[in-house]
């Protein structure tokens, strides 16, 4: 296999993943779970979004948690969805955007309440905005890989709101598998295209695990040459706009598995069990990640925290 020396991981359980849990996480709780995520070797956090609190209930508090956590050694991003948000997320003086909008229409109506073009058009505006003000951009296209609501999406589709994205300064550009149904071909086949097709563009990959090919997505998108990837601690995840759609793959089973390969991600394993831990204690219901499963079944020292 031809893999890469390191992998680089965008933590976003406390954005995606608290988005779709069925309570409130107070907010003095979120926070003590981005300083253990940092404390892990997390440097790259999505802790938050910006959308309308009536859309996303569970994340009221994004001003709250941004203030809160603004002393800890990592670049901060919130979810953009739109000019307020953003003006929002600059008033709670966040580090980085994520812009989000979605590859189909079906689902961008139902998340943004506009078609893709209308969403695009004004990405791109609040996108160079941003980088005059000196903030940290990224891209996140969702239903890259299929959606909720028109099935299939033609790869030349995905192809044409990238040239978009590039020609209008855009540098990285994450390909977010929605609900789920992306397969490791269908990864290494678009991830390769579009690697081709922009030199220079950093490509992420956002994957959910609906169908259990989150893992082997990864894989495949490492062997066509990604090497940045979205990942929720806890597996937690999932969209209110993407019926069936389920969690994002799991940090720590992702971390287990590359640095099991030799592929070093920098992060510290019994750390993240320690934010699992966290995050179970409050939840109360099993997490959707193997690594926790293997080490609440066999208590193993691999897995427990450094003291234990």
């Amino acid at each position: 296999m031809q893999l890469p020396a390191f992998a680089h991981i965008t933590e976003v359980g406390p954005r995606d993943g608290l988005q779709n849990e069925a309570r409130f996480m107070p907010t003095e709780e979120k926070v003590g779970l981005i300083e253990q995520l940092a404390a892990s070797g997390l440097r790259e956090i999505e802790v938050t979004s910006f959308t309308h609190p009536s859309w996303i209930p569970n994340l009221a508090d994004a001003e709250e948690v941004v203030r809160a956590t603004r002393h800890l050694p990592v670049r901060a991003y919130a979810l953009i969805p739109n000019k307020r948000g953003m003006e929002r997320a600059q008033r709670a003086g966040i580090a980085g955007m994520t812009f989000v909008f979605s590859a189909t229409d079906g689902h961008n109506r139902r998340n943004l309440n506009r078609s893709t073009e209308e969403s695009l058009s004004e990405i791109l505006d609040l996108h160079a905005a941003a980088g005059a003000d000196g903030l940290l951009r990224r891209i996140s296209l969702s239903t890259v890989f299929g959606c909720p609501f028109e099935g299939a999406v033609p790869e030349e589709r995905i192809y044409a709101i990238v040239a978009r994205l590039v020609e209008g300064g855009c540098e990285r550009i994450g390909l977010c598998d929605t609900i789920g149904v992306a397969d490791p071909v269908q990864v290494d086949r678009l991830s390769r295209g579009l690697i081709a097709r922009f030199p220079g563009i950093v490509f992420e990959l956002h994957l959910h695990n609906t169908r259990g090919c989150a893992l082997a997505n990864t894989l495949a998108g490492l062997q066509a040459g990604i090497v940045h990837f979205d990942t929720a601690i806890g597996g937690l995840g999932g969209c209110p706009y993407a019926p069936g759609a389920t969690g994002n793959v799991a940090t720590e089973d992702v971390v287990s598995m590359l640095e099991a390969m030799g592929v070093r991600t920098g992060l510290d394993q019994a750390a993240l069990m320690a934010g699992d831990r966290h995050l179970a204690q409050w939840r109360g219901t099993p997490l959707d990640s193997a690594v926790w499963r293997v080490a609440q079944r066999c208590a193993s020292p691999e897995f427990a925290p450094s003291g234990a």
